[in-house]
């Protein structure tokens, strides 16, 4: 707007100089169809503005427009993700509570035990090739362990039912409660206890088992106080060792059965090797078997040859044999006519006149010892 009140002060300007001019020079009419001219062209110039300012102001009121309704979208986007995020919120409270209620169900021993047995189960599948291990293995005093591993030669046994109420009491006291020392006492004398117990009723070697057993511990933290020494000589795990049960927590002990799985898949990929080297070595005698009848064929159809070839030059030789005697008997017959003509010129009377040039018989008989297959046409 305010450049049109600037063109509206420039059109005063105009009229006012126009005025002065024509007063000074005479010429108002000229001065009149100028200033005529001149406003004609400052309204056309300023309608054509006024279409643009319009024309700005709709562009404008549109973009506010979609700003408006954009702004209302996401605002109601970020309702819905407010919405989403209340109740995610609301699940873990949820989930947080009945957290707690199965902290509350696993403070009795035995629920403990089926959790632990209930873990154990799940890392021995993710761990080992399926059947080479088996859950509740039992002695033939009765024990019954909670797990072992089917080795190639042997068992090994894994106990999961460690008692921990100790160690929950020493958890719950404070850094530098003297508390916190007895439980941690309490701790270690439980732990012996249980090592004691599953190096007396599972490490069984006349029953198949190797001469160590596995205690597994439910968390990092438990593993990590029956390890730690404290105070000095108080450690669960030197009495472990000497009683040849290993503790593994969650994480060795995966990564033990890692290794045992590697190693069980290794001994299973040599029994098929080994019994593709059996069929192999089977395969070899009957191809050697095979090699034998085929070189006793081979042999057999090289006297075939040989003889079918011996047969051909027999035949061929019976056929030169046939075709020369067949020679002959035609030169006999050929010789036969020709006697037998002139025994009938001998046989024509003395005054014939053919019978000066009469061949004697003897002449026109073939060679002796010769058979011409034809008997002798006599005289008489």
């Amino acid at each position: 707007m305010g450049w049109a009140l600037g063109g509206l002060a420039g059109l005063l300007v105009g009229l006012v100089a126009g005025f002065l001019l024509a007063r000074r020079g005479g010429q108002v009419g000229l001065m009149a169809s100028l200033l005529d001219r001149r406003l004609d062209g400052m309204s056309k110039e300023l309608d054509r503005r006024l279409v643009d300012l319009d024309r700005h102001l709709y562009h404008s009121l549109d973009t506010v427009q979609l700003t408006q309704a954009q702004a209302t979208d996401v605002a109601a986007d970020v309702r819905e993700r407010v919405a989403v995020v209340s109740g995610i919120a609301q699940q873990v409270l949820e989930q947080a509570r009945d957290l707690g209620k199965l902290e509350d169900l696993l403070r009795p021993p035995q629920a403990r035990g089926a959790f632990g047995e209930v873990l154990l189960e799940h890392l021995l599948a993710q761990g080992l090739p399926e059947g080479c291990w088996r859950t509740q293995h039992t002695f033939r005093s009765g024990a019954r362990v909670d797990a072992v591993l089917l080795l190639d030669s042997a068992l090994v046994p894994v106990d999961s039912k460690f008692p921990l109420e100790a160690f929950a009491r020493m958890a719950a006291a404070e850094q530098g409660d003297p508390a916190r020392g007895l439980h941690r006492r309490a701790f270690v004398r439980d732990a012996r206890r249980h090592v004691d117990a599953i190096a007396d009723k599972y490490i069984r070697p006349d029953e198949g088992t190797f001469d160590f057993a596995l205690c597994y511990l439910p968390s990092e933290a438990v593993y990590y106080e029956f390890l730690r020494e404290e105070p000095a000589g108080e450690s669960a795990f030197r009495h472990a060792l000497e009683r040849r049960v290993f503790p593994v927590s969650p994480g060795t002990f995966y990564a033990y059965l890692l290794s045992v799985g590697v190693g069980l898949r290794g001994l299973r990929v040599e029994a098929n090797a080994r019994r593709v080297l059996d069929a192999l070595s089977s395969l070899r005698g009957d191809l050697d078997r095979f090699s034998s009848d085929f070189e006793v064929v081979g042999k057999h159809l090289g006297n075939a040859r040989t003889r079918w070839e011996e047969a051909a030059r027999r035949l061929d030789r019976f056929g030169d044999k046939l075709t020369e005697v067949s020679d002959r008997a035609g030169e006999v017959e050929d010789a036969s006519t020709g006697a037998d003509g002139e025994l009938e010129r001998a046989d024509e009377p003395e005054d014939s006149p053919d019978s000066v040039a009469a061949t004697p018989l003897s002449v026109a008989l073939p060679p002796a010892g010769e058979h011409t297959g034809e008997p002798l046409r006599g005289t008489g």
